[in-house]
């Protein structure tokens, strides 16, 4: 039988023989965004090799990375990428350029949580120690990265030295920052987590209202006793969407975690959140229009999504006066391609939004009975999304809200 021999983590070892100091996790993230920020910023021609467990910090970065020309490859654990197994709690960052190499590798078993050992190389022929080691326990070729990218300036002791000196720096300023950090961080929490909780009641109230209002359309129509089978499937569908959100919220409230992005039809969502909201404009026969023919991909969080659409919606609707009657009051959503982006359109005639430059503040509002939350929540949500929201026009005529979000592919 033949004998099989595990791999050691090399790149553990590696670390060790650098000798390298204690590195807190925070002047690590920075390191990480001083070689990666360079190459987003202005994409060239390169790649970047990374095993990241812990992207608290860095997410946008990784995802602007990720949306660039720029190839990368993800080495974790559940990438597919690995032979074996063996980097246990070794993490490291390539990038690899005509014009620069910068390699960083980690390890997390330290006796604290908070800091890493670490070892770097910038621009030497060392590089190669570091790329052969990752080449061993990979299915991707790592020497022909090696073979195409060698920058002219090769070995460069002084850059190594001067580097290394502004990270220890960089460090001494977070352990002395560390103590008067702590002081307001605890109240920095509390508030923050009151106001989570506050965004998460109000988002639970609007996705609850529109069940109040299709339970006395089922009632009313029911009592006249003319309703179409259809219709009642139809409103008890969205019941329960609008019910299985409103839990989605509820489960938020005991987690911490931030948006959880995925790739969706826009098409689709753009239907669900439509289907959701035409009560708001029957109740006061407001003309709803969907123009919704784009056939992209959007990355987004499908609930906090939606949830921006029926804010946006439920606004616009609170925004006709009560005795106004006339036939002419409409909503409309319309969705387009934008090159590399998805705008969606949330446009209505109510009339002109007074203060505009208030309106995504926290706690402002024209509503007697508002929060002041619900702009300030869809603002928020969009750009955990890595999009924008925008009051693009606001005339007597016509108010409009835009969204805009990168497409996938």
């Amino acid at each position: 039988m033949k004998k099989i021999v595990r791999q050691q983590n090399y790149l553990k070892q590696l670390i060790e023989s650098q000798d390298n100091q204690i590195l807190s996790k925070s002047a690590l993230k920075c390191m990480m965004r001083a070689v990666l920020e360079p190459l987003v910023d202005n994409p060239e021609e390169g790649v970047v090799l990374h095993r990241i467990n812990n992207k608290t910090g860095i997410m946008g970065l990784i995802k602007r990375l990720e949306f660039s020309s720029v190839p990368s490859y993800d080495f974790n654990d559940e990438g597919g990428h690995l032979k074996e197994k063996v980097w246990a709690n070794t993490e490291f960052l390539c990038v690899l350029t005509h014009r620069f190499v910068a390699i960083i590798i980690w390890d997390n078993k330290t006796d604290n949580k908070n800091f890493v050992r670490y070892y770097t190389i910038y621009n030497s022929k060392m590089q190669n120690e570091a790329l052969d080691i990752i080449d061993r326990n990979c299915d991707i070729n790592i020497k022909d990265f090696q073979e195409r990218f060698k920058p002219d300036r090769r070995d460069n002791p002084l850059l190594n030295v001067s580097i290394r000196r502004l990270v220890e720096n960089m460090d001494d300023a977070t352990k002395d920052a560390v103590l008067g950090f702590a002081q307001i961080q605890s109240e920095k929490e509390e508030e923050e987590i009151n106001l989570n909780t506050r965004a998460i009641a109000h988002e639970i109230r609007n996705q609850l209202s529109i069940c109040d209002l299709y339970t006395e359309i089922i009632k009313k129509t029911c009592a006249k006793n003319g309703i179409k089978e259809e219709n009642i499937s139809n409103a008890l569908s969205c019941l329960s969407r609008a019910v299985k959100m409103a839990s989605n919220s509820l489960i938020a409230l005991k987690s911490t975690e931030k948006a959880v992005i995925k790739p969706y039809k826009l098409k689709e969502l753009i239907k669900n959140a439509f289907d959701l909201t035409k009560v708001y404009c029957e109740s006061k026969n407001i003309d709803c229009i969907e123009e919704n023919n784009t056939d992209i991909k959007i990355p987004v969080d499908e609930n906090k999504f939606i949830a921006v659409i029926i804010n946006l919606v439920k606004n616009a609707s609170e925004s006709f006066e009560i005795d106004d009657t006339g036939n002419d009051k409409y909503i409309k959503i319309s969705t387009e391609d934008d090159g590399d982006f998805a705008v969606i359109r949330i446009s209505n005639n109510a009339g002109k939004i007074e203060n505009p430059e208030n309106i995504f503040k926290e706690g402002y509002t024209t509503k007697s009975t508002g929060s002041g939350l619900g702009l300030m929540i869809c603002k928020k949500s969009i750009e955990e999304m890595f999009g924008k929201l925008e009051l693009e026009k606001n005339e007597e005529d016509e108010v409009e809200f835009v969204i805009k979000i990168a497409k996938v592919g």
